[in-house]
């Protein structure tokens, strides 16, 4: 029998990312782009009931620490009226807004992660959330955030090792982050493909509410000189001829983006 906690924690992650998704496309279409990318950056968003006063019109937002300054009162204020005249007329009203940092996932050996960090001990590509805990996603010495990641790489790298020339293959970069103006980002894998470069995401079920701040953020990775951006369906995962077939695709494109 299915958990009713387990519902009503999906339903209240449904209404806010529905009200955040909103709202950022709202302010991207009325130019604010740099707001609308704070959003689109947000780590997670929940709609629900304050312990204190019982009620339910608050949203609880979790951000990456180094983006948490940049939600002044001022800006808390104008997301908090905007989210609420969204939610009204959804018939969620919002009066409180919450953004807090997201917590960092810690496991055993935690301290010595931690010192090994603050010694200058780096993983070999850019992860810029907090990874205290044992990677459970590794290969080739590079860390991955969920199994869909290892699974794209994974048939990337059967590209480049098995069809691909050696003079024509394939550079495979996953969570390269970087930055772009005014964000910082880590794009589930860059590639690069004769001299240009392009963008894999994979998405899950939970991007089917956020299409217009996905694409927004790829409009923004192609105007700082991405060539390509490319979304794989979490579904296509599960067949390697569907995702070798989408990834050949993807090259296909990327090799002939102006």
């Amino acid at each position: 029998m299915d958990d009713p906690r387990t519902k009503d924690e999906d339903k209240r992650r449904i209404i806010g990312d529905h009200i955040l998704g909103v709202a950022a496309t709202v302010l991207a279409r009325n130019g604010d782009r740099k707001l609308a990318m704070l959003l689109a950056n947000v780590v997670s968003v929940r709609y629900g009931l304050d312990p204190e006063d019982q009620s339910w019109d608050n949203l609880w937002i979790d951000v990456l620490p180094e983006d948490q300054p940049a939600y002044t009162e001022e800006t808390i204020e104008q997301l908090k009226r905007l989210f609420n005249d969204i939610g009204e007329r959804r018939s969620y009203p919002v009066g409180w807004v919450c953004v807090r940092q997201v917590l960092p996932e810690v496991g055993p050996g935690w301290q010595s992660q931690l010192k090994a960090q603050a010694d200058g001990e780096r993983p070999t590509n850019q992860g810029r959330r907090v990874r205290l805990a044992p990677p459970k996603f590794t290969e080739d010495g590079l860390w991955f955030t969920n199994a869909g990641e290892l699974a794209v790489y994974r048939a990337l790298k059967r590209l480049q090792d098995s069809v691909l020339r050696s003079e024509e293959t394939i550079g495979i970069y996953p969570l390269a982050g970087g930055r772009v103006p005014g964000r910082t980002w880590e794009p589930d894998v860059l590639v690069t493909y004769k001299g240009r470069a392009g963008v894999i995401e994979v998405d899950g079920p939970h991007h089917n509410g956020r299409r217009a701040m996905d694409r927004t953020r790829d409009h923004l990775l192609m105007d700082a000189g991405v060539a390509f951006v490319d979304r794989i369906p979490v579904e296509v995962l599960d067949s390697p001829d569907e995702l070798t077939e989408a990834l050949q695709r993807f090259l296909r494109r990327l090799d002939g983006a102006k």
